[in-house]
């Protein structure tokens, strides 16, 4: 039994003529009552009841009507994948990340994906949430991944924001420091003056202003990355409030990262785009591996 038989069988069952099937099929229609004889021949059976103005189901046939339509979608269904790879060989990804995300979550990402689809031109824009909601409006990129957006600057520029995952903010401080002597800090015990945070225009600053509860006001130091941020920490100039994902214990020797108690801060990620908008087929692929990767 082969496929091409099967089509010929299904074209029949569906036109009720030779003629117009064999038309359907691209055929002579001695080669599709050829391709139907051979198939009949295989079953010993007929599949066909002939009419004086057309063909009907025979018994056998309707057995058989069923099996052939499950195996027909079954073979469209693999090669509408093996299309999608095809097309993914020679894609266009152009995206935008923030700061406090990409050193952390783009290294293995991109290490995988690249070396599946070495043939995707990828164009990455790393920058500051104002920037990339600018670009995502103006069609420069195609989606951005970024923290939380207030509601109302997405109704306004007609953006949607899905939601990839969630991450836990925690306390990092000097080793030594007084809160490494509990499991879990205290977010209400953090001294205003101790704490550093990024400059204006970085959400994780408006994130941690909002943990802590209390007005956004100039700290003793500001910074504008998050690993600065970081060596500030290490050099026992402060504590400050990081995303999980920036955790590396092998590289933070003069630091000690504690979880808060609940109800621990958060942090949402997410991926921009215009609202309706349909992601091209390599950044299909690119945001599946990225929700895969971040699963719990």
């Amino acid at each position: 039994m082969e496929l091409s038989q099967l089509k010929c069988f299904l074209a029949v069952a569906r036109e009720g003529n030779f003629t117009r099937a064999a038309k359907l099929c691209n055929l002579s229609q001695p080669s599709l009552s050829y391709q139907i004889s051979k198939l009949e021949e295989e079953l010993g059976e007929s599949l066909f009841v002939r009419k004086p103005k057309g063909v009907e189901l025979s018994d056998a046939g309707r057995l058989l009507l069923d099996g052939a339509h499950r195996i027909k979608e079954e073979q469209d269904r693999i090669l509408s994948s093996f299309r999608a790879r095809e097309e993914l060989k020679s894609g266009e990804i152009r995206f935008g990340i923030i700061p406090t995300i990409a050193p952390y979550l783009l290294p293995p990402l991109l290490r995988g994906f690249c070396r599946d689809y070495p043939q995707v031109r990828l164009t990455i824009r790393e920058s500051q949430t104002s920037k990339l909601v600018k670009e995502v409006v103006d069609g420069e990129l195609e989606f951005a991944v970024v923290s939380d957006i207030a509601a109302p600057l997405l109704k306004k520029y007609s953006l949607h924001l899905n939601k990839l995952f969630h991450e836990d903010l925690i306390l990092a401080v000097p080793t030594g420091h007084p809160s490494t002597v509990t499991d879990l800090a205290n977010i209400e015990s953090l001294e205003a003056g101790e704490l550093i945070l990024l400059s204006e225009g970085n959400c994780l600053r408006d994130q941690t202003v909002q943990a802590c509860q209390r007005e956004d006001r100039a700290s003793a130091l500001e910074c504008e990355q998050l690993p600065t941020l970081l060596s500030m920490v290490e050099a026992g100039l402060g504590v400050a409030i990081v995303p999980e994902m920036a955790v590396n214990p092998g590289q933070s020797h003069g630091i000690s990262f504690r979880h808060f108690k609940n109800p621990r801060p958060r942090r949402m990620i997410g991926l921009l785009k215009k609202r309706g908008g349909k992601l091209s087929l390599a950044a299909q692929e690119f945001v599946r591996r990225l929700n895969n990767d971040n699963i719990g």
